[in-house]
């Protein structure tokens, strides 16, 4: 097997159309050093491998021509050594064959990265710094370069281990990669770490986030209104049911929308949302009483968000379990054919959404609310939603 190394080194060398002295000089050796290499009178140390296969754009597997045999055996002493090291505490073995995975990775395909994780997580070696720094070089070259199957694993195993001061660099580089939620890795992380403190905030905000689409209705909502408003009065109703539920909240059939709240929760876009498109549903059937009941409560979440007097605060709602997640609402003035509208701006963490009155005012204009649109109960409605669009000229302090 060495004496092929020489072999290799020498048809590697002339493929290049390099002279000894220029290898030496790449691999900073002397020429005659590469003479003994390819002579197989004496060899270059193991270490150097890695950059000779580099540098000739092969493997070390290629260099010694290897068995599978024989990768399966490096591969099982290599685990082996790894977690006798790990279980007996032997930090500085531990990095050493970390580092000989890393610079090899391509020869030691077969190890179970995984397990190499989990081996130093149940020592709890990451708490120490130069381990973990052979974590996050490993964890690099795996996910750049390694097999895409263990890639998910790592970010998972990584986000667990990192310390408090890193955890948001590693999460900007790897979250929403191979669709890895930055709040899911947060919820696993302080779980596993029993974090208590922690996780209870992302909890909500996941438990949040996963209501809210939920109740949320399709993109193509407008295809299912026009083939089958009796079904989408049921998908609304169902929506809303379930909204109301999860507040604890019992309202009357008249105020299913607004949830028979008096003033506006977190829910308040979704509820505008579901209303309005509720309301459609009834007027494309031709149910004119039901459809000015279901725009009349859409009407009063949108009073009550507009007539809040402070510019900034925070929406809660009464759902226990989410009774400490509050979203950062403020109004703002958008500017529109020379004059300005105050909307509604909310956010937490990456979402945000608004709600914009006018919006809503042009929505009405849509075929679907005709049935509805000659009766006087509509323009009394409309009025209403009407005084909720507030306007000033451009430039107005």
């Amino acid at each position: 097997m060495k004496l092929n190394l020489g072999n290799q080194i020498r048809l590697n060398r002339r493929r290049l159309d390099l002279t000894q002295e220029q290898l030496a000089e790449e691999f900073g050796t002397s020429p005659q050093a590469i003479s003994r290499w390819e002579n197989g009178t004496t060899y270059p140390d193991i270490e150097m491998l890695p950059m000779i296969a580099s540098f000739f754009g092969t493997s070390v597997d290629a260099l010694l021509e290897r068995t599978e045999e024989e990768k399966q055996k490096i591969c099982d002493e290599l685990q082996k050594s790894f977690e006798n090291a790990v279980r007996s505490g032997d930090t500085e073995k531990t990095v050493e064959l970390m580092r000989e995975m890393r610079l090899n990775l391509h020869e030691y395909h077969k190890i179970w990265f995984w397990g190499v994780y989990s081996e130093i997580w149940h020592a709890r070696l990451f708490h120490n710094k130069k381990v973990l720094q052979e974590m996050r070089l490993l964890a690099e070259k795996i996910i750049s370069s390694g097999p895409k199957d263990q890639q998910v694993g790592i970010i998972e195993w990584m986000a667990d281990m990192e310390d408090d001061e890193h955890i948001e660099e590693f999460l900007d580089t790897y979250a929403n990669r191979n669709h890895m939620d930055r709040w899911y890795l947060l919820f696993n992380r302080y779980k596993m770490r029993e974090e208590l403190d922690k996780i209870e905030p992302v909890r909500q905000y996941i438990l949040w986030k996963q209501l809210s689409d939920i109740v949320s209705t399709p993109n193509d909502w407008q295809v299912y209104l026009c083939k089958d408003p009796i079904h989408f009065i049921w998908y609304c109703e169902t929506q809303l049911n379930y909204l109301n539920a999860a507040n604890c909240l019992k309202p009357a059939d008249t105020h299913i929308i607004s949830g028979g709240i008096t003033e506006p929760d977190l829910w308040c876009t979704e509820r505008i949302l579901l209303g309005l498109r509720y309301t459609a549903s009834f007027a494309k059937l031709g149910k004119t009483d039901e459809a000015y009941i279901a725009f009349e409560d859409t009407i009063r979440v949108v009073e009550q968000v507009m007539a809040i007097k402070d510019d900034e605060f925070e929406l809660g709602c009464s759902c226990p379990a989410l009774k400490d997640l509050t979203l950062k609402s403020e109004f703002y003035w958008s500017e529109k054919d020379e004059k300005e509208y105050k909307n509604l701006y909310m956010s937490k963490n990456d979402w945000c959404n608004c709600i914009v009155p006018l919006d809503y005012q042009k929505a009405l204009e849509e075929s679907w609310f005709d049935s509805i649109r000659a009766d006087r109960r509509f323009d009394i409605l409309f009025e209403r939603l009407n005084n909720c669009v507030i306007c000033r000229d451009r430039f107005t302090e």
